[in-house]
């Protein structure tokens, strides 16, 4: 990018390799941990009156998201489990993470950055002036809706049959808000899917002529919803004059050990996992250098249903890899150099699980990216390289409720929200 001679375009311009000083700036205001007094005050045994709540300071969306989450304090580590696991698989990067991690809410993706597939319940509530199953939900919070219970029923229960995640019964303000209209976008989502069942006939076909407007408006985010379910994507490229960007789906392991399928299938390309045998002879030593080295510990990842048919991409952390690429200045991610990171690890500099492959990608074009942040689909967020480049291989907290709870503020209430959905992971 080269900067124009009109002196007043100068407020205009960002040089790239400023971008690492800027990070490394954006890092020390994380770190000095700004709390909103306010939050401070305490709800106890489970109960607040929806009537003491304020829905107006509640965030509706990504720029809105970014302000509110900056008064909430944000934790250093959110799964110790995480952190040991890591330990094992590398390091220097879980000495990277637990002296430095940090992630925050933006307004915008960047490259080097996260962006977190929301809650359809979340998608729902930001978009109350949106959609029309938004403005159902927007129309029973003004109304003090009651959900057809009790009104003095408590927002959490004591007694709640969430399995083996018990939440934290005293919480801020913020976790008060975000359970009311949490609550009641599930509500209301159970309702509209129930409506919609019952439209079936025998053979389990629906009419979509006899679909009202509110479960029409639901059916359409709640099919893409769940395609793309908790999705925690890379930010690899983005072009602000083109709209067209690249992201990698971090949190889709689709193997850890390599076959010669799969070793094929990274290397050359869907055409050649798919045919019977063999490997080119020019080829045949490349193969098996590769096999050599990733055969017993190789993580491959599904980055998207785009491209899926091409060979593999590779990401690390590592500056000095021959053929790599830093993929923004600062980040410290790199794209490429796979002959490097084959031979470094058969001579032993490098571990096998210093490397992420990727199939496929989520390729946006004009704009598509930001038209989902602007929808409320997704939730930029800027983070340090650890987090971004560490392996997800059998987490014991999930990557999405990791991220979400080390951005704090309401991305970390509804993480502990979808947690309580679950019985498969033990806080």
């Amino acid at each position: 990018m080269n900067k124009g001679s009109d002196d007043s375009d100068d407020d205009d311009y960002i040089d790239d390799a400023d971008l690492g000083d800027w990070r490394s700036f954006r890092k020390t205001l994380v770190d000095s941990d700004f709390t909103d007094e306010e939050s401070s005050d305490k709800i106890t045994d489970g109960f607040m009156g929806e009537d003491d709540l304020d829905l107006g300071e509640v965030s509706s969306s990504s720029e809105d998201a970014a302000t509110n989450n900056a008064k909430e304090k944000r934790p250093k580590s959110v799964s110790k489990a995480n952190e040991e696991l890591l330990k094992t698989q590398s390091k220097s990067l879980a000495k990277e993470y637990v002296e430095g991690i940090w992630a925050h809410v933006s307004s915008f993706a960047e490259v080097g950055g996260l962006v977190v597939r929301l809650p359809l319940e979340a998608e729902i509530y930001r978009s109350r002036e949106k959609l029309t199953i938004g403005k159902e939900l927007k129309h029973r919070l003004e109304a003090n809706y009651t959900d057809n219970t009790n009104d003095n029923k408590p927002l959490l229960s004591n007694n709640d049959e969430s399995k083996s995640f018990k939440p934290d019964l005293s919480f801020s303000l913020t976790a008060a808000q975000t359970l009311l209209w949490f609550r009641k976008s599930q509500t209301l989502i159970d309702e509209q899917m129930a409506d919609i069942a019952a439209l079936a006939d025998e053979s389990g076909q629906i009419d979509p002529r006899q679909l009202e407007p509110t479960a029409e408006s639901l059916l359409k985010i709640y099919l893409d919803n769940q395609e793309s379910w908790q999705e925690v994507g890379l930010v690899a490229e983005r072009n602000e004059m083109t709209g067209n960007a690249v992201t990698y789906v971090l949190n889709r392991p689709m193997a850890f050990r390599l076959t010669e399928n799969l070793a094929r299938l990274v290397l050359f390309g869907a055409s050649s996992a798919m045919e019977d045998g063999g490997v080119a002879v020019s080829e045949m030593n490349w193969y098996t250098k590769f096999l050599r080295a990733f055969e017993s510990s190789c993580a491959v990842y599904i980055g998207g249903p785009d491209h899926m048919e091409k060979k593999g991409v590779i990401i690390h952390g590592i500056s000095d890899l021959e053929g790599a690429v830093e993929i923004s200045p600062g980040t410290g991610i790199y794209r490429g150099g796979m002959e490097a990171a084959v031979d470094g690890v058969l001579e032993g500099r490098f571990n096998p699980l210093d490397f992420r492959f990727f199939i496929g990608c989520h390729d946006y074009k004009n704009g598509d990216l930001d038209v989902n942040i602007y929808s409320n689909k997704y939730q930029p967020i800027a983070c340090t390289r650890a987090l971004a480049l560490k392996q997800c291989i059998q987490l014991p907290k999930p990557l999405w409720h990791e991220v979400m709870e080390l951005c704090g503020g309401e991305l970390r209430e509804m993480s502990r929200l979808e947690l309580m959905k679950r019985d498969d992971i033990e806080e």
